[in-house]
């Protein structure tokens, strides 16, 4: 895998891309539940808690000697004394476990899309889409980050014309009314998700040279993007649609005309493929960081047992997202939020200052096990 620089913009375009596909779409569906107000609100401190932990991934990277990926991270600032290696192929194999399930996810998820306006079997629209997704990763981060940015670019002009078409229809009210509490966790829950980009800030990091100032813009702008596509399509989606459904394009496209549903369809696969790009990638730099071999057959390991995965399953997109959520929000609370003040006490010098102080580390540990929390409610 040939290995180039990352621009900023194409940087951001590999976090956006790791978030899109799932979380954005489930986002209207859950609103619904909890009433706009109270949804927005939640949202915001969802993205303000997923910034603190992506910055804090980076500095961990940063400051680590033996590899930016969160594998070697942990080896070097949390696992300790004899139990060491075990503690690390331990977290190598439940973190490969949740990566995989979150590929698994899109080929499922896009095969229902793709099997609805395409005269595809179920199979045939997993292969295909299995292909698109995984042709681009071998070519490396540059080829990802170039393609990433084009797909995002192609994200916004399709979101665009569903929402100028969404204010040319019969709209309906918003939801105000707040939700229960249980909802609202799992709302926020599904908040993280949307924004959760953990593994794909080592690339970040390589693609821009350690430069922590570029990293730190491309971290924000990569969440800020997400943030954007919740509002305009949660907003534009209860606007539009009688029936608000799971999946958010579902319902929407109906809402608006038979022709947005291509439209609709078309935008829903680019968004579960720019996941798949970002999400492969993380995990072939993984392996490949582990166990040193060539990177065509990490890029064979990191892919292809999530085609298997979604092809003799019964799971739906829904319950592989949601077994995602709650692994990764474990993993994060439980193991990087340690790391992280083992590191600052170890390695002087501190990218994030005061926000990744004691205060803000105990809260954002608490945010991410209230989403593992809401990922099982």
């Amino acid at each position: 895998m040939k290995k180039k620089e990352l621009t900023v913009w194409e940087a951001a375009c590999i976090i956006t891309g790791y978030g899109i596909g799932g979380g954005v779409l489930a986002m209207p569906y859950m609103v619904q539940k909890n009433g706009i107000v109270a949804a927005f609100l939640i949202l915001i401190v969802a993205f303000a808690a997923s910034w603190v932990l992506h910055m804090m991934i980076a500095e961990l990277a940063e400051k680590c000697e033996d590899g930016t990926q969160i594998v070697s991270v942990l080896s070097k600032f949390l696992f300790r004394g004899k139990w060491k290696n075990v503690l690390s192929i331990l977290f190598f194999v439940l973190m490969a476990f949740v990566l995989v399930t979150n590929l698994a996810a899109y080929i499922a998820g896009a095969s229902e899309v793709m099997v609805g306006f395409l005269p595809l079997s179920d199979l045939a629209s997993k292969l295909i889409f299995y292909v698109a997704a995984a042709v681009v990763v071998v070519f490396g981060l540059k080829a990802v980050g170039i393609s990433e940015k084009y797909a995002v670019a192609v994200i916004f002009v399709l979101i665009g014309i569903l929402a100028v078409a969404s204010f040319m229809v019969p709209m309906h009210p918003l939801p105000m009314k707040t939700g229960k509490i249980s909802d609202m966790i799992s709302f926020f829950s599904m908040a993280m998700l949307a924004f959760a980009a953990f593994f794909s800030i080592p690339q970040a990091i390589e693609g821009l040279n350690g430069d922590m100032k570029k990293v730190k813009k491309a971290v924000f702008l990569g969440l800020g993007n997400n943030f954007i596509l919740i509002i305009v399509v949660t907003v534009c989606s209860l606007l539009a649609s009688s029936e608000v459904t799971e999946v958010a394009m579902t319902g929407w496209s109906a809402g608006i005309g038979s022709w947005a549903q291509i439209v609709g369809g078309v935008f829903t696969v680019i968004a579960m493929l720019t996941t798949y790009w970002s999400i492969s990638l993380a995990l072939s730099g993984i392996i490949e960081e582990q166990f040193k071999i060539d990177s065509r057959l990490c890029w064979l390991l990191a892919t292809a047992p999530s085609l298997i995965l979604a092809l003799f399953t019964g799971g739906n997109f829904i319950d592989f997202l949601e077994m995602a959520s709650g692994a990764i929000a474990i993993l994060v609370a439980v193991m990087l939020i340690p790391t992280y003040r083992n590191a600052r006490k170890e390695v002087p010098g501190s990218t994030l200052g005061v926000w990744g102080g004691t205060v803000f580390q105990i809260l954002t540990a608490i945010a991410y096990i209230f989403m593992a929390v809401g990922s099982v409610i």
